[in-house]
């Protein structure tokens, strides 16, 4: 299979499962799809073809026999979630994790999107997959962190934001909690309130 973008290839392989398992893709794939560039492919190298059938009018996508043997040589899905679990319970570092699974046989690329239940061809991209975020959860993009601003008053010192009809239950847990440094800041003139950071996890 030949794609030039690995997450492609990565797509290709859930649509392969996604039809081994029996689900139905309608063809053709509409032309605004996000993915239709990968079932064109997956196409015109052989790996999945029209199903035309007198009835129900709509024609599907089926696996050929190429595609076929391409999805069975990398899916095997009785016990994955028992392995994947034992896996787990380890706790190896990310690249032990890879390791693990060389040494089982497993491409560690494309076992732990087949065989995770909850990932799907069509979010994939959007949405990432479970099992394939822990095993390479090292190669994950840094969660970023977003500092609180604080307003200084003429003091010098800092000072809490005020909102106004802002009655949440985290808004008074930092406000109490400010107002206990303020509290330690007047009976130490050298003390200095910490900052608060909010993380966005976007």
């Amino acid at each position: 299979m030949q794609f030039a973008d690995p997450r492609s290839t990565a797509t290709a392989y859930l649509i392969l499962r996604h039809l081994y398992d029996g689900d139905i893709i309608e063809w053709p794939i509409p032309d605004d799809h996000p993915q239709r560039e990968i079932f064109a492919q997956l196409e015109a190298q052989g790996y999945v073809a029209r199903w035309d059938r007198v009835w129900p009018l709509h024609d599907r996508y089926r696996l050929t026999e190429r595609g076929i043997a391409a999805i069975e040589s990398v899916y095997r899905p009785a016990g994955a979630e028992a392995f994947f679990e034992d896996l787990r319970r380890r706790n190896l570092s990310p690249q032990d994790r890879r390791m693990f699974l060389q040494q089982h046989g497993l491409n560690p690329a494309l076992w732990p999107l087949l065989h995770d239940p909850s990932t799907h061809w069509s979010t994939f991209h959007e949405v990432g997959a479970r099992y394939h975020s822990y095993v390479w959860e090292d190669m994950q993009p840094p969660k970023r962190v977003r500092p609180t601003k604080l307003k200084r008053g003429g003091g010098g010192g800092a000072r809490p934001v005020h909102h106004h009809h802002h009655h949440d239950h985290d808004y008074d847990q930092r406000r109490a909690a400010h107002l206990l440094d303020l509290d330690r800041e007047a009976n130490d003139p050298g003390h200095t309130a910490p900052g608060t950071f909010d993380y966005d996890v976007s």
